[in-house]
């Protein structure tokens, strides 16, 4: 194979590979405005069901360090206060906004960033590719 022949398929598989990176961008922008528009709030990623009306039992949102186990006798159950069971509800609401709006930026990011990828490598690409077949 020449020279010539092996750059006309390189920018030809670029050229379709900038294709391919354009589809992708506008499936993400379609995608992008019909979670927006259709949506009362934006989808969690996954299709993830929000779960803050029932906690686990005993989820409570403080860090805390490794701490030794008591013992406690066997006839006594512990479950969580009213007040630990709404911090936990308040933590999961908060957790789940804020991963709404990390899930739409990202969508948007990579909604313009396939598209201008793709659309820069095929109007580099491209016509070199005409240009080779050509000559």
């Amino acid at each position: 194979m020449s020279g010539k022949t092996i750059a006309t398929i390189y920018f030809y598989i670029i050229s379709a590979a900038s294709l391919a990176l354009i589809v992708i961008g506008i499936f993400g922008s379609v995608n992008f405005f019909i979670n927006s528009t259709q949506y009362e709030k934006y989808p969690l990623r996954w299709g993830g069901i929000s779960n803050c009306e029932y906690p686990v039992d005993g989820a409570i949102p403080v860090v805390r360090g490794p701490m030794p186990a008591k013992v406690l006798p066997a006839d006594v159950v512990s479950t969580p206060s009213a007040q630990e069971i709404q911090r936990a509800k308040e933590f999961c609401i908060k957790n789940e906004e804020a991963e709404r709006v990390q899930h739409r930026v990202d969508d948007i990011k990579n909604a313009i960033t396939f598209s201008l990828v793709g659309i820069v490598l095929f109007l580099i690409h491209f016509p070199q590719a005409r240009k080779q077949s050509k000559i």
